[in-house]
């Protein structure tokens, strides 16, 4: 068996799609989506998106991020077949040499904001929790889930609830696109700049997968979908003054109701934070649970 490690081509995007469709990830994954989760994002630098070759063919990844000096693993597996073969331990000895050589001290698996695909290891893929455990990697056994809803066994009918707030002052509408930059700025302040960066990724949509409430000509809640992946709900925020209103369920049912009319069966409800909340508010159960894992990084040797 003949292996390499050695970064990922940009003519290979394919085949490695194609291997993270064997891992069981439990999420849509198109190359589009790949495409933005590494070379079009910035803080993937080629050297760190790491990919094996076992005669040719791919058979692993480990795709690395650096943030802010840290280093984030955004997903790592071995074709099933090939596994218990030490690809994956040459995957991260590769990636964790590289990232010390950056100078970063610490390195992550888990979900980072913005450009994640998940938001830690998948608590099912026993193999991938021993084998990061096994190289010393640590979890505080904190739990994010993934919610999903099934769209035809849910009323996502919203007319009441809309007249209501209209009669308010309040109106829901899906975002125009020169009002993409303000919900950003709306995220950005009230919330975070990552849920900000994740809004204005609805800018390179048609139709803009991004649903807002105006009072006037304010902006007070947002509600996005695919922006964190294919038929995935999320970020979504509301003013804390309009809170209680209904606007946030009103906005959520016009999201999955848009997917809905699309064709989709199924929709995620991505690191989903209120669990009870959108149980009550449209079925939503528990698909998948995530930990995430981090690994103090020795100092790379002077040479």
């Amino acid at each position: 068996m003949q292996r390499t490690i050695a970064p990922l081509p940009a003519d290979r995007l394919d085949d490695a799609l194609a291997l993270a469709r064997t891992l069981d990830l439990g999420v849509r994954l198109d190359a589009r989506w790949l495409r933005r989760l590494t070379f079009e994002d910035a803080s993937c630098p080629p050297e760190l998106l790491l990919v094996a070759e076992v005669d040719g063919a791919l058979a692993g990844l480990c795709l690395g991020a650096l943030r802010a000096g840290r280093g984030v693993v955004k997903l790592f597996g071995v074709t099933p077949r090939l596994r218990r073969r030490g690809i994956a331990t040459a995957l991260f000895d590769a990636l964790e040499e590289r990232l010390c050589a950056v100078g970063a001290t610490e390195v992550c698996v888990e979900g980072v904001a913005p450009s994640y695909l998940l938001p830690g290891v998948d608590l099912a893929h026993t193999e991938a929790v021993a084998f990061l455990l096994q190289r010393g990697y640590e979890t505080k056994r904190e739990s994010r889930v993934d919610m999903a809803v099934h769209l035809h066994r849910v009323d996502l009918d919203t007319r009441d609830v809309l007249d209501r707030l209209a009669a308010e002052g309040i109106v829901i509408k899906r975002a125009s696109p020169d009002e993409v930059d303000a919900t950003a700025a709306m995220a950005r302040e009230t919330f975070s700049a990552e849920w900000a960066a994740e809004v204005s990724e609805a800018a390179y949509f048609d139709p803009l997968p991004l649903f807002i409430a105006r009072e006037g000509a304010r902006i007070v809640a947002f509600a996005a979908y695919d922006v964190t992946g294919p038929a995935r709900f999320g970020p979504t925020g509301t003013d804390p003054a309009y809170r209680r209103r209904g606007i946030g369920g009103a906005l959520l049912k016009e999201c999955l109701r848009s997917l809905r009319d699309r064709g989709e069966v199924v929709a995620a409800i991505g690191w989903a934070g209120p669990i009870g909340y959108y149980a009550r508010a449209v079925g939503a159960r528990i698909h998948r649970v995530y930990w995430s894992f981090a690994k103090a990084l020795a100092e790379a040797p002077e040479t």
